[in-house]
């Protein structure tokens, strides 16, 4: 849906011509780098440097005409009747709008501030909120990333289909997703999920469940390329699962997750020939229960492509509880991030994220291993590469500089603003990454396991709205391999 998205902004920019309205307005004070909003936040500088309380007589919300308050208030760092330092109110005010922001709920949060009636202030915060429903076709690349694809581009390597997806049906920003697919992965994928089960507002709940049929079908790594079986009449792969998982958020920033899941697998026998070592104890055909639990703290600015302050999370993943007959299933798996955004001086950001994972267990095995090469866990230069191997760790840094702060447009020839609004930003960056992969079953066949890597580069960010980051990135690694790479998410 990225790509389709990605898509209709670079269309609708191009025919939108002499319609473009530019928004002009100069940024609010300590608004952030980021944001330049249309309406100006109005308050006394008083507010700013007094330490007397204020009194929050109102809130106002204007433009959630789907969203119910009480998810926007859950958000809020102060409600009405509050009083709070006039010190802090400007800093409570814009952590509560980059809240909103993060709940993927709307494009745009403004706030205006009535204070005519200092220290009594009348708060307004005006959305427009994003479309919520979206059913378009799936045209999915069955590689690890793009630049697999582009080395030997293929439209055979393409999965089609449609995906289903609506969000906030009821105001409650819940989503329901539902997928079908076709090409050398036939599946259907259901997603039920509200983040909000009980009256506090701290329990969400989700289901999953989902099949998948596979005409082809990674067999093992070699040379660090991945070695496919592909069957022309029958299914190399034949993939079920159903899970629950529960969100436990007590306070805004800190997440607890918690997930249940049955999973069933059936591979062709081949699968084995060519590898002994695929499955689990060497067998085609087996099932499983899981249990995992995530920590997350999350005081990142804006989620999609940060700029200012931090994200944490733990968690470990237990697969095989010998609750099934023959489950012949042993791996527990830990995995941690720490992402850091700072902000040094008007336009100049650096950012560094660490990444690690641990997994053991009697029955390791090419079916559960993932190292690097895959989105996030990369290093820069070797998105050419699959290194497999069931433990890392990725040390990523990042230095940048805003070249086009970010703009507001209006598409005059589209009455809605949630597609007439359109928001971008460019930034220039350069980069340097390392990272160490240990492989202990496949090592002798893929040089790049158990050896240091390291990769540095300049490139080029394009973030717009709905989420979407366009990277392109020139790249050289520590073995001497250069090249020009594209990407479609925040380098950290």
């Amino acid at each position: 849906m990225t790509l389709i998205k990605t898509i209709i902004f670079l269309v609708l920019l191009t025919l939108a011509g002499s319609g473009l309205k530019a928004q002009t307005e100069g940024p609010a004070e300590e608004q952030p780098p980021w944001f330049k909003p249309r309406m100006q936040l109005v308050a006394a500088d008083t507010i700013y440097a007094s330490h007397v309380d204020v009194y929050i007589r109102e809130i106002i919300l204007e433009g959630n005409n789907l969203t119910r308050d009480r998810i926007i208030h859950r958000e809020l760092l102060f409600q009405t009747g509050d009083s709070l330092p006039a010190n802090k109110f400007n800093r409570r005010l814009e952590a509560g709008r980059l809240n909103l922001m993060n709940t993927a709920l709307f494009n745009f949060v403004e706030t205006a501030v009535d204070h005519a009636d200092f220290p009594e202030l009348v708060v307004t915060y005006s959305f427009v909120e994003r479309w919520n429903i979206w059913p378009v076709p799936v045209f999915e690349l069955n590689e690890p990333n793009l630049n697999q694809w582009l080395e030997d581009p293929s439209f055979s390597k393409f999965n089609y289909g449609i995906r289903a997806v609506a969000t906030n049906l009821t105001g409650r920003n819940e989503r329901i997703q539902l997928q079908a697919k076709m090409g050398n992965v036939q599946s259907f994928n259901l997603l039920l999920y509200t983040p909000y089960i009980n009256k506090g507002q701290t329990i969400g709940l989700g289901i999953r469940y989902g099949m998948n049929r596979t005409r082809e079908r990674a067999y093992a790594t070699i040379n660090n390329e991945r070695q496919f079986l592909k069957l022309d009449n029958g299914y190399v792969a034949n993939e079920y699962f159903a899970a629950a998982h529960t969100n436990i958020r007590p306070e805004l920033y800190n997440n607890h997750r918690f997930a249940l899941g049955y999973h069933y697998y059936q591979y062709s026998d081949t699968l084995l020939t060519l590898n002994p070592r695929f499955g689990p104890g060497g067998k085609s055909e087996f099932s499983f229960f899981s249990a995992s639990y995530e920590f997350s703290r999350d005081r990142r600015n804006i989620i999609a492509y940060p700029l200012d302050g931090y994200y944490f999370k733990v968690g470990i993943e237990r697969k095989g509880f010998g609750l099934l007959k023959d489950e012949n299933m042993d791996v527990t798996s830990l995995e941690g991030e720490v992402q850091h955004y700072i902000g040094l001086a008007p336009r100049w950001y650096t950012a560094w994220s660490a990444k690690a994972k641990w997994s053991e267990g009697s029955t390791l095995s090419y079916f559960d291993q993932e190292g690097l090469g895959y989105l996030h866990s990369l290093v820069r230069g070797y998105e050419s590469y699959i290194i497999d191997g069931h433990r890392y760790f990725v040390l990523k840094s990042n230095l940048k500089y805003e070249l086009i702060p970010q703009q507001v447009i209006q598409l005059g020839f589209i009455s809605s603003e949630k597609f007439s609004l359109i928001h971008y930003a460019l930034y220039a960056n350069v980069f340097l990454d390392a990272g160490f992969l240990k492989d202990k079953l496949f090592s002798e066949n893929n040089p790049l396991s158990n050896e240091w890597l390291g990769g540095a580069g300049l490139g080029i960010d394009l973030v717009t709205y709905y989420d979407n980051v366009l990277r392109t990135e020139i790249t050289m690694n520590r073995h001497g391999n250069a090249g020009v790479f594209f990407h479609m998410v925040a380098p950290i």
